[in-house]
């Protein structure tokens, strides 16, 4: 729909078809296929952007091989480019980003300190449109999807994934997951009422897809199963003998690595049984409830516990990793002092991010899609703020371009 919306005011739209997937939601819109190696790729969309006169690149994600690759490809060229991602705050909104999101964007480097909040547009002077249903129209989404990646494989014989597994595999244990869903939902009910037995404070830490760009590309981490241990190990030289550690998976994680065999074994390696809980499904809400800190690589999660004014630390490239927002140094000290960050900090942050690449909407349903892509089709041909623009000192922002 957003190559309808920007051929109907006259643009012109050239989406390429890397596999299955892409082709099928792509079959009405006029689409180019791509059957070769990942190796030709680069010169093979740098001939295609020469030879139509590309001006700009769209892609959903910066760290897919192909996206990778055609990011570097062209821009050297001097196209723009525009990365596409859920929302930094999700459910309700999207990430529009130019040259790169999470660690690349230009909110992980600014200096708050010299962002001019009277510049910033009034967060309220919007009201901000709630979607519904939006996980599980993700869910459905890329459940299609992959189908026909998998059922278009002859097709694109040469498509190379950037998943863990392929899609086969992942496909198995998705059905795992889901016929398992009942029980996964008892033990986290019960480690509930075991945690809520004892009492005592809770440090949370939210983990992230094992395969997720968030460890590949934004952290020292290798995987989730290393980012686990090393909490472990961080929460026993801390001597917080008084609270416990609770681990929350990711809702879409497939089960590839026994999350909850490698908390037990690594907590009793450490003397900690007894005190590690591991949620393996389950809302995050009731956990924040009881939580007096949280850490994370970067977890979307994280903006829930600053809503909430609790202490937070990423130990990843993250928007919002700024000293004035979420605590630095040693994992450890953290859990053991907590220090606590001004809230106002983290609200210019909010601000800055809905006035530059923050747009209220969603992909996967029609009332997200309805309230996102007349701003998302002007922000791609007209622009938007970058965050400099509201640094103390600099020129005034275009009005034209201010997002509200």
């Amino acid at each position: 729909m957003l190559q309808k919306n920007l051929t109907g005011q006259g643009h012109r739209c050239s989406r390429i078809a890397i596999n299955g997937g892409d082709l099928f939601y792509g079959l009405f819109d006029g689409i180019t296929l791509f059957r070769q190696s990942l190796a030709d790729w680069p010169h093979w969309i740098s001939d295609l952007a020469r030879r139509n006169g590309v001006t700009d690149l769209v892609v959903y994600g910066d760290c897919r091989p192909y996206h990778k690759a055609a990011i570097a490809a062209l821009k050297p060229l001097g196209i723009k480019i525009h990365v596409l991602e859920e929302g930094y705050l999700r459910p309700n909104w999207i990430t529009c980003e130019p040259d790169g999101v999470n660690g690349f964007s230009l909110l992980a480097r600014i200096d708050l300190d010299r962002i001019d909040t009277a510049r910033l547009p009034d967060p309220d002077g919007k009201p901000e449109v709630e979607l519904h249903g939006t996980h599980w129209h993700y869910v459905l989404s890329g459940f299609i999807y992959y189908c026909w990646v998998m059922a278009l494989t002859l097709v694109f014989p040469r498509y190379q994934s950037h998943r863990e597994v392929d899609v086969v595999a992942e496909a198995a244990l998705w059905l795992w997951r889901l016929g398992s869903w009942p029980l996964r939902r008892w033990r986290s009910k019960q480690t509930m009422e075991k945690v809520t037995r004892l009492g005592k404070p809770v440090h949370l830490v939210l983990l992230q897809l094992n395969g997720d760009s968030q460890i590949r590309d934004h952290s020292s981490f290798s995987s989730t199963r290393e980012f686990a241990e090393f909490c472990l190990g961080e929460f026993a030289a801390s001597g917080s003998a008084d609270t416990v550690l609770v681990f929350k998976n990711h809702p879409l994680d497939n089960g590839l690595i026994d999350l909850g065999r490698v908390i037990r074994e690594g907590a009793a390696r450490h003397g900690l049984a007894g005190r590690v809980f591991f949620f393996e499904t389950g809302k995050l809400v009731p956990l924040l409830e009881r939580a007096i800190s949280v850490t994370a690589i970067n977890s979307t999660g994280c903006h829930q516990a600053l809503r909430r004014n609790i202490p937070t630390m990423v130990l990843g490239r993250a928007v919002f990793n700024h000293p004035q927002i979420v605590s630095q140094g040693r994992l450890a000290d953290f859990f053991r002092l907590r220090p606590y960050k001004d809230r106002a900090h983290y609200d210019k942050l909010v601000a800055l991010m809905r006035a530059t690449c923050q747009f209220n909407g969603g992909y996967f349903s029609k009332q997200g899609r309805d309230t996102l892509l007349p701003r998302l089709t002007a922000v791609l041909t007209g622009g938007a703020p970058s965050p400099s623009e509201f640094e103390i000192g600099a020129a005034v922002p275009d009005s034209n371009r201010k997002v509200s």
